[in-house]
């Protein structure tokens, strides 16, 4: 049975594009969508990124090995067959790691670090202005604290120390009195 190359190249792409998405983030290369998160108004709910990202790589193993027997069939039969066996048995892995991260909150709170250390040691209103003032750095600086995580956090504690203490102009002396 061929598989249209259009429907093969989506299988193929998105679980594999999604995987990318979720390892970007549990590792702390890109913080701008649980930056976002902070950024919300009303009820907080908590993102758990490892969950997903552990499911998109089951996916994108399976589509791995559904697609590895047919690509390797001409060359080798031992090819043909251990590869599309090591894609499940990622799969298998992977499914099994979702399901025990999920049942152990430990476990769904370990990566990425940045974020729930935030959750856990600032406070809602510190949240917020770590995500809003996410977006008043420039772009090369977002950069540089999204692969430099003490960096970030030295960034976001000075956000916070602002926020308790509140900003103070020294050049404005009508500040203190307003």
């Amino acid at each position: 049975m061929a598989i249209p190359p259009l429907l093969a190249f989506v299988m193929i792409v998105a679980p594999l594009s999604q995987s990318l998405y979720y390892g970007a983030i549990i590792s702390g290369l890109w913080k701008d969508p649980l930056m976002a998160h902070f950024r919300d108004y009303g009820a907080e709910h908590r993102v758990y990124p490892l969950c997903r990202f552990l499911e998109w790589t089951g996916l994108a193993a399976i589509s791995g090995g559904l697609f590895s027997g047919d690509a390797l069939a001409p060359y080798s039969y031992i090819g043909a067959t251990f590869a599309p066996l090591a894609f499940f048995v990622v799969a298998i892995l992977a499914f099994i790691g979702d399901f025990i991260v999920r049942r152990h909150p430990d476990l769904r709170e370990a990566l990425p670090r940045w974020y729930f250390e935030l959750l856990r040691n600032a406070t809602r209103q510190e949240r917020r202005f770590i995500g809003f003032a996410w977006l008043r750095i420039p772009r090369r600086m977002r950069w540089r604290l999204n692969g430099d995580q003490a960096a970030f956090r030295t960034w976001a504690d000075t956000v916070r120390i602002t926020v308790i203490y509140g900003a103070y102009d020294p050049n404005n002396p009508w500040t203190m009195w307003g």
